[in-house]
Formats: C-alpha cells, sequence, structure tokens
C-alpha cells in the first residue's frame, strides 16, 4: 500500500508491533565490545597491582619521600614549603610547587625570618628553629657562614609562619607584620601574601560550609524527598490536567523570572554592582524569550499538551517505569567510580629520576660512582659517599628532577578513556532502550487493558536477549565523536598558546562542528533505539528508517516534540525553584542562628531537587519521545478502518484531523 508523502509502506495484517518477530541484532559489534571490556579489565588489572594510591594521597618531599609513610620520614607526616611565593605565581610550565618541600613532624607554630635570627639568636638557638632538608646534618655546623651556605642553596628555609595543616600539607595561618615590612628579598611577596590570605579564608569559609553541611543534612534530604513526590504528582496530575498544568507552570515560571528582574533591579540600583547587572541582563533576557515563544507557539502548545496528555497515561500505567532510571544512574555511578580509579592508579605507576647536581668542588664522591654533574644516582648511596671537609656536601646534592613512567602507561591511559567513553554511553543507552521498548508496548496493544503487568522487565529483558550488541554500535559511534573532542581540546590548548588568529579561528569551527554533530548523532542513536525496541532491526536499518520518518515529519518533530522537551524543562525549573525558595524561607525566617550561609542549604536542595525531578522527567520524556515515533508511524501504517486501526487515541485523532 502507499502510505502518507507517498512512501511505500507493506501492510502485514499479523504485525502485532514490538512484541513479535525479533531475533539478535549487531551481534560483531557486541563481541567487540566484551573483547574491549576484557583487554580493560586486564588494564585494570595491571594498575592496581602496580599502582599506589598512597602516592596520591599522601604528600612527597623534594626527593620524592612519601611524608609518614617511608621509613626516613615515617615520624614526619606534614609537608611544609620554604617559598610559598613561587607557589603563589606558579605557570604553566610547573606541574607542582617549584620550591624545595620538606617532611616535618609538625607545622611551624612560630615565625622565623633568617636574616632577622641570625643576628639576635645564638648559633645552637638558631640550628634548632631551622627547618631544613633530611640529608642536612645540623649537629655537624659550627659556623654561621655553613648556614649561610646552606639558606642560599635552598637546603635550610630562609623563612617560615606559623602554619596550620590542610590534607597533611603546612599553609600559613596569617602573614607576620615584620616579615612583610622586613628588607627580606622574596620575589612576588605581595603574591604570597595574597595567596596566604587567601587560603586562610578559604579555609574558614570550608569549615563553615561543612559546618553548615552537618547541620542541615536531614533538612535538605526531607526537602529533596518532597521534591520527588512533587515531582511525581506533577506527572500523575499531567494524565488528567495536562493543558491548565503546562500553562500555570509557564506562568508560574514567568512570574518568578519577573520577580527575580525585579529585585536584581533593586539590588544594582542600590549596590551598582556589575554582577548584579549581568544577572539582571541574563533573567531580562530569558523571561524575555520564553514570552516571546509562548506568544508565537500558543496553538502548538495546545498539541504539545496533548502528547504529555498521553505520556503521562502511559507513564501512570507503568509506574516502575518511574524507578527505572536509579537502574542506570546507579550503573553510571560504578562506570565512572571504575574509570576514575583506573586513572588515579596509572597516575601513580612512575619511578623517581635523580639526578646529581654538583654545584661546587669541595664535595667529593667515592671515585668508583664516576659522578658527573646530572649523572643519576640513588640519595642514600650519594649521602654516604659523597663528603664535603668531613661532613655532607652543602651545594651539591643527589635530588629528584622527574619522574620516570613506563612507555605504554600513555597507552592504557587511552584504553581507560575510550572504555570509560564507551561503557557509560552503552549503559545509557540501555536505560533509553528498556524504556522505548517498554512505552512502545504500552503504545502497540490496542486494548491497554492487556498491556502486560510487568512491562518494565519484558523491556528489560528483550533488551538484554536481542539488542545489547545494537546499544554497543550506538556507544561506539557517540564515543569515537567525544574521542575526537578531546583531541581537538587537547590542540585548542596548543594553538592558544601559537596566538595565531586563523588556526584559532578553524579550531573554533571544528570544536563548533563535532559537538553539533554529537548532539545530533545522540538524537539519531535515541530514535535509532525506539525504532529497534518497535521493530528489533539492527542499528543502521533502525537509525535509517527513524531518520526517513522524521524526515518526512520535519514540521511536527521540530514544533511538537521539542515543545513538550522545553514544556518538561520548565516544570523541572518550577519545582526547583519552588524547593530553593522553601529552604531560603525557612533558613531566613526560622533557622537563622541554625547556618552560617543560608546558601548553602539553599544550593543543595536545588542540585538534589533539580537532579530527582530530573530522573522522574527523563521517564516522561522517553515516552514522549516513543509515543510520538509510534505516533508517526502509526499515521503512515493505518487508516482507522477496521482492518487498519489507528493505535492514538481519540483525542489525538481529532486533533490531527484523522
Amino acid at each position: 500500500m502507499e502510505g502518507k508523502y507517498g512512501k511505500k509502506i507493506s501492510y502485514d495484517p499479523d504485525w502485532k508491533g514490538p512484541l513479535h518477530k525479533r531475533s539478535c541484532t549487531d551481534c560483531f559489534w557486541l563481541i567487540l565490545f566484551i573483547t574491549f571490556l576484557v583487554g580493560w579489565s586486564c588494564v585494570a588489572y595491571y594498575a592496581l597491582k602496580h599502582g599506589n594510591m598512597e602516592k596520591l594521597l599522601h604528600p612527597s618531599d623534594t626527593e620524592g619521600r612519601k611524608c609518614g609513610i617511608d621509613s626516613a620520614v615515617k615520624d614526619k607526616k606534614y609537608l611544609i614549603f620554604f617559598d610559598l611565593s613561587k607557589c603563589a605565581r606558579i605557570s604553566t610550565e610547573y606541574r607542582s610547587c617549584p620550591t624545595t618541600q620538606v617532611c616535618v613532624e609538625k607545622c611551624p607554630d612560630r615565625n622565623f625570618l633568617y636574616n632577622n635570627a641570625r643576628e639576635t639568636l645564638p648559633l645552637a638557638e638558631l640550628k634548632r628553629q631551622l627547618i631544613c632538608k633530611i640529608d642536612v646534618k645540623l649537629n655537624e655546623i659550627y659556623r654561621l657562614d655553613q648556614i649561610d651556605m646552606l639558606v642560599k642553596a635552598e637546603k635550610c628555609a630562609s623563612w617560615y609562619l606559623e602554619s596550620t595543616s590542610i590534607v597533611g600539607r603546612c599553609f600559613p595561618k596569617g602573614i607576620w607584620p615584620e616579615f612583610v615590612n622586613s628588607t627580606i628579598t622574596v620575589p612576588d611577596l605581595q603574591h604570597a601574601e595574597a595567596f596566604v590570605k587567601a587560603v586562610a579564608n578559604i579555609e574558614d569559609v570550608l569549615k563553615k560550609v561543612y559546618q553548615d553541611i552537618k547541620e542541615t543534612k536531614y533538612i535538605v534530604l526531607g526537602i529533596a524527598i518532597a521534591s520527588g513526590f512533587v515531582s511525581l504528582f506533577y506527572i500523575v496530575v499531567l494524565r488528567w490536567l495536562a493543558t491548565p498544568c503546562v500553562w500555570l507552570t509557564i506562568l508560574a515560571v514567568c512570574a518568578s523570572l519577573g520577580y527575580g528582574t525585579y529585585e536584581t533591579t533593586l539590588v544594582y540600583i542600590k549596590t551598582r554592582y556589575t554582577e548584579w547587572l549581568v544577572l539582571l541582563v541574563i533573567v531580562a533576557t530569558i523571561l524575555f524569550l520564553i514570552i516571546l515563544a509562548t506568544l508565537f507557539l500558543r496553538r502548538r502548545i495546545y498539541l504539545a499538551c496533548q502528547l504529555i496528555k498521553e505520556s503521562s497515561k502511559a507513564v501512570t500505567c507503568v509506574l516502575s517505569s518511574l524507578i527505572f532510571p536509579v537502574v542506570p544512574w546507579v550503573l553510571q555511578l560504578l562506570v565512572l567510580t571504575y574509570g576514575v580509579t583506573i586513572f588515579l592508579y596509572l597516575l601513580t605507576i612512575w619511578s623517581p629520576n635523580y639526578r646529581v647536581e654538583m654545584m661546587d668542588n669541595n664535595c667529593i664522591c667515592d671515585s668508583s660512582l664516576n659522578y658527573v654533574n646530572n649523572a643519576t644516582c640513588d640519595p642514600g648511596i650519594f649521602n654516604a659517599n659523597c663528603k664535603q671537609s668531613g661532613g655532607p656536601c652543602i651545594l651539591s646534592a643527589c635530588n629528584l628532577v622527574g619522574k620516570d613512567r613506563p612507555w605504554f602507561i600513555k597507552y592504557f591511559h587511552i584504553v581507560n578513556i575510550v572504555g570509560f567513553y564507551w561503557l557509560f554511553f552503552f549503559v545509557s543507552a540501555f536505560g533509553e532502550m528498556v524504556l522505548a521498548a517498554t512505552f512502545a508496548t504500552w503504545y502497540w496493544t490496542l486494548n491497554k487493558h492487556n498491556v502486560p503487568y510487568f512491562t518494565i522487565t519484558v523491556g528489560f529483558w528483550r533488551t538484554v536477549r536481542y539488542h545489547l550488541g545494537t546499544l554497543a554500535f550506538g556507544a561506539l559511534i557517540l564515543t569515537i565523536c567525544r574521542i575526537i573532542r578531546l583531541i581537538l581540546e587537547a590542540i585548542n590548548e596548543k594553538v592558544k598558546k601559537a596566538n595565531n588568529e586563523c588556526a584559532n579561528t578553524v579550531m573554533c569551527c571544528c570544536r563548533c562542528f563535532f559537538y553539533l554533530l554529537e548532539n545530533f548523532l545522540k538524537f539519531i542513536n535515541s530514535n535509532a533505539y525506539i525504532m529497534c525496541a518497535v521493530h528489533g532491526k539492527g542499528f543502521c536499518r533502525s537509525a535509517r528508517d527513524a531518520f526517513n520518518l522524521l524526515m518526512r515529519n520535519v514540521i511536527r518533530v521540530v514544533v511538537i516534540n521539542k515543545i513538550t522537551g522545553w514544556l518538561l524543562l520548565l516544570g523541572k525549573l518550577l519545582i526547583t525553584g519552588l524547593t530553593v525558595a522553601a529552604t531560603w524561607w525557612y533558613y531566613t525566617n526560622k533557622g537563622k542562628d541554625d547556618v552560617y550561609y543560608w546558601e548553602v542549604p539553599a544550593v543543595m536542595t536545588a542540585i538534589a531537587s533539580f537532579l530527582i525531578a530530573t530522573v522522574f522527567f527523563k521517564v516522561h520524556a522517553a515516552a514522549i519521545d516513543t509515543l510520538f515515533l509510534c505516533f508517526l508511524e502509526d499515521c503512515e501504517r493505518n487508516d482507522g478502518t477496521d482492518s487498519r486501526p489507528y493505535y492514538m487515541s481519540k483525542r489525538l485523532r481529532k486533533l490531527l484531523h484523522k
């Protein structure tokens, strides 16, 4: 028979929608995916066996010893920086703070300035207050000029301040006025002062934020759970009152934005801060765009409301679908944890690279060692066999200059990145197809009373039994596109340094193109999964059929389907806004003494409620996308006669003049 738009459709009177005549699809890609996962597991095994997470968690000194871990510094678990001003002006050429770092038993509890101390303190007290590298034997130092050489060579700290420990690192509590006003020539002292003050302020703020989180966690959890019930109630109400709910949502969002525009205007007039002006422009622009879109699309919004009502019927008919997104969400969280863990362990697979630095000719080493400048060395052997005037060498040393990693580690990183994205996209696609199979089953069941009771279970089993290969292929396509984007980002960082306008323009175009391409592929993949759930065909066939079907109904796709996505977004924003407003009201009126910053619980509830609403509305969006594609095919496959009845509701038929 000839369907709408001249499309040739072979009518099968025994066709029963998505429930029959199904076989395994894209088996080659499933085998390839499983093979890659086995290889990725081997990389994980190697990383876990040879890596050591303690290398990241515990600070290390300049020679690479782990503070509180290695035998030489077992009782010294804190790290002090000799010159924090270098950390304050750190540049991209350094991977860490470029100053001497030493493990100490405790962070300094006093301020120390060598130029002042050498003039006022006796030699014994001066040596007691000095903080030096582990190879410096102060008990063998008897003259001030020797200490001067040690300080000049950065083997002993020229200054330090009263400090506190932050993740095992010693950071000053504040700047000592005598230190600031002294004549000591420390580079960029102002930067160091600003850096230390910033660290102190950040520490104070973080402590208050942490305290706020502890005090408000149960209330935030309660509000977040309440937002989940509000989301569920909103979706259920859409089944009967979709049109008034949608219009009330639009009005509520516009009213909220209008109030936000009013408040930001008052604050800007009062303070004249640029930040408030920027916020005012953003809020006003969003309000204007929503009003403009509503005015121009008001007729299509009504039709979109009917599609939302149909999807609400499907969702409330299969309530277990609202819980199912937790499964892929947990799996994605596990994939993220797995990938990040392997990445961190791979980072710790390295061995220290020590090199000899011969700063003078007074350091005499055993002739059998054949030490020359920049030769490889071992700190223990160097300190035991290299002496200066019967004592340890002062200016010459065996220093850590880098970290040597096996040549294949970079390829293991590539495998880990590809595996992470491939498995992450696979899990996401799995969730999409299970929901698509569930709602397609609901749509193509003519008598809705015959919908299987465990519809979500049927969709789950059908996906696992037949279509994992299709998911693997679709996820691989997105992975390749994402890897290309990552490569472009890396190239873009290098191009920026060249400061070439032409190259920057080309890179900007390439990045924009692949960003749009990835979003287009996600759109194609989602619809391919729906068609695969309906007909049980492979990825390429399903993607082609879905694309052709959408292109034959491009006006409906752009106007109706996208409007529903916009309306659901407004619903999520409304629920999030209500929870934030409730939190703000409580902590500015009832719980003033409970928190330092009311913004902390407000932000927590905003994030939690938006994520919870997203989980519920994601199911609703999946239902809309599936039913819309099924509806388009229903229009072309059937004509409303007894032999080929429509599966759509009577209301949709009436609106579409069927």
